[in-house]
């Protein structure tokens, strides 16, 4: 099938590529389908959360963990059912970001991960409660993380 891409144009891709949100994405609910896209063709690369709806509805988004190792997402017996996860090692987890033009000074929201069964193709945003992640953490902190 084609789509429309916001930062891709247009591309190929398969139904079986579809993540399903049954509830959205916060501020989008709306939205239900999207596929992930690479940036770049490597396991390490930033993604590209774009609607299959929409074109203008897409999302960088980040492995949290090629940055912060320890980052702990705790699923509810809720979010466990709506993923249908079975094995905790199907579950990808990815943090949306707020890109700017200085890089450095961008953000991802580490407060509210976006959660896939990579078997399933399920997916939910959910909310990590009595955490001390923030919804802004920004950018220059994962880059000296890094280093």
């Amino acid at each position: 099938m084609e789509l429309e891409t916001k930062y891709f144009s247009k591309m190929e891709y398969e139904s079986s590529e579809v993540v399903f949100f049954e509830h959205g994405l916060f501020g989008f609910e709306k939205y239900k389908k999207f596929i992930l896209i690479k940036f770049e063709n490597n396991d390490g690369s930033p993604v590209c959360l774009q609607s299959i709806d929409e074109a203008n509805i897409a999302f960088a988004m980040i492995n949290p963990y090629n940055f912060i190792p320890d980052y702990n997402v705790s699923l509810t017996e809720t979010d466990i059912k709506d993923l249908k996860l079975q094995d905790s090692h199907n579950l990808a987890v990815y943090n949306i970001c707020v890109l700017r033009d200085d890089i450095p000074k961008s953000t991802t929201n580490l407060r509210c991960p976006v959660v896939v069964n990579t078997e399933t193709r399920l997916a939910k945003q959910i909310i990590l409660e009595n955490s001390e992640y923030p919804f802004k953490y920004p950018f220059k902190d994962l880059i000296h993380k890094e280093d």
